[in-house]
């Protein structure tokens, strides 16, 4: 191997390694308010789910009989039915 083929091989691999790196990393989303018994994990990960979908932050989680309703700054909603408890238990998501 030549040394600029060396090179080159190197920087592919540091480019992949920071990048698979800003994928691992999560972003922790500004949740304005809610009213869950959820752990903070849990909450950032619903609100992830629902900022995926669209919701724009800072966002709102407002839980009503296994349905968690997840706005944020602009229209768009997310119902996420969690069922009971203090885990919530994702059996669907609805966003508009």
């Amino acid at each position: 191997m030549t040394r600029k083929t060396q090179g080159l091989a190197l920087l592919a691999v540091a480019t992949a390694g920071l990048l698979w790196a800003g994928l691992a990393a999560a972003k922790t989303i500004n949740v304005a308010d809610h009213n869950t018994p959820y752990n903070n994990d849990d909450i950032q990960k619903l609100a992830a789910t629902a900022v995926g979908m669209g919701v724009k932050e800072p966002v709102k989680l407002n839980l009503q009989g296994g349905n968690l309703n997840v706005s944020g700054s602009t229209a768009t909603t997310c119902v996420i039915k969690v069922g009971s408890g203090d885990t919530p238990k994702i059996g669907g998501i609805s966003c508009k």
